[in-house]
């Protein structure tokens, strides 16, 4: 529809992430792009018993009941519809025909459908529901930021198949949404400056050249000439260290017993940062993906046996950080904020007499 995109720019960040629930684009993989609200919903609508289900002849009927409010047939239909950019249209018997919605798909977007009533519930409970007089007013405010005027906007809705009193409801639902959203969700999102710094460093652990490792080392020596007697000393260093690091001993404690590096007991093994690139091949590997801290060992460098301690990362252009903060800090803001939405969902889930009818997707 044409007025959600520009809509969406209009409300702030919690609400846009969340949007208009129900009506989300989806491309022809269209589960990549449902919230991920949708996939950790509380456990499926419980069955109604005594509800048929919806026959061939149905032309509207109540697929959920969620507390007292009913979800219709028609609005899982235009939810479909335009969530697929009118391809895919759903028939009474549960049939999907055109586009490439799946019957997943199509069982996901009915949660949303689910999700959007127990808000819209939440809102009547908390007096957040917009009189007639500031629906006009928001409606107003949104059509001269679009520089559109209300002749030509309700042009464009009937070209799009949509009325002016279908559209207002539609806006209505979203703008209670911003406003429970803004009293109950929002404020409880927020991010510190670590975790800022930590979601930058985690997103660009392979990307950024400039990101540094921190690292400790243990290193035993195995020089080639040495004594059947030494070397059988050294292979029990090993052993002991790495049975030590399994039973979770300060690894800076194992290295003033056990390494044999020249600085191993003024630094405790501590090495400077260096990138990730210029960490040898066999640690990149044993490294990559991990998380820290952890230890990692034995490894065979030159004529010495490593452990490493992965201590973490740390920014090495710090400009460069400072440039993208905002955009990794929204970016973390809108992880926090489906968690906290989600969390609530779950909740507000189980709190709810959720029935539904015998009604199934297919293709």
């Amino acid at each position: 529809m044409f007025a959600l995109p520009r809509l969406l720019n209009k409300v702030s960040f919690y609400c846009s992430t969340f949007a208009l629930i129900a009506f989300f684009n989806l491309s022809a993989t269209a589960s990549d792009k449902l919230p991920q609200v949708a996939k950790q919903t509380a456990p499926a609508a419980q069955k109604d018993a005594s509800a048929s289900s919806l026959n061939a002849n149905t032309i509207d009927g109540v697929l959920v009941t969620i507390a007292d409010e009913p979800l219709l047939l028609s609005e899982l239909q235009r939810a479909i519809y335009l969530s697929t950019q009118k391809q895919t249209r759903l028939l009474s018997q549960g049939q999907l025909t055109g586009g490439n919605l799946t019957p997943a798909d199509a069982e996901q977007i009915l949660e949303q459908l689910i999700n959007q009533k127990i808000l819209t519930l939440r809102v009547r409970e908390l007096g957040l529901n917009l009189s007639e007089d500031e629906l006009d007013s928001e409606l107003r405010s949104f059509l001269q930021g679009q520089n559109i005027s209300e002749e030509k906007f309700h042009e464009i809705l009937r070209a799009e198949g949509e009325t002016p009193d279908s559209h207002r409801e539609e806006f209505r639902r979203q703008i209670e949404t911003q406003r429970f959203i803004g009293r109950v969700i929002r404020p409880l999102v927020s991010v510190t400056e670590d975790q800022v710094r930590g979601y930058y460093l985690q997103q660009n652990i392979e990307k950024d050249k400039t990101q540094l490792v921190r690292l400790r080392s243990l290193m035993i020596e195995i020089p080639a000439g040495l004594s059947n007697e030494e070397l059988q000393t050294k292979k029990r260093n090993i052993e002991s260290v790495r049975r030590d690091v399994d039973a979770g001993r300060s690894f800076a404690d194992l290295v003033q017993i056990y390494s044999e590096a020249k600085d191993a007991i003024k630094n405790k093994g501590l090495l400077p940062p260096r990138p990730m690139t210029e960490l040898p091949e066999k640690l990149r590997t044993r490294l990559k993906g991990k998380t820290p801290p952890l230890v990692v060992g034995p490894i065979e460098l030159g004529s010495s046996i490593f452990f490493f301690e992965y201590l973490g990362t740390e920014i090495g252009d710090q400009k460069e950080y400072e440039k993208l903060r905002p955009q990794f800090e929204a970016k973390l803001l809108d992880v926090k904020f489906r968690e906290r939405l989600d969390e609530y969902l779950r909740t507000e889930r189980s709190k709810v007499k959720v029935s539904r009818r015998d009604f199934r997707f297919s293709r």
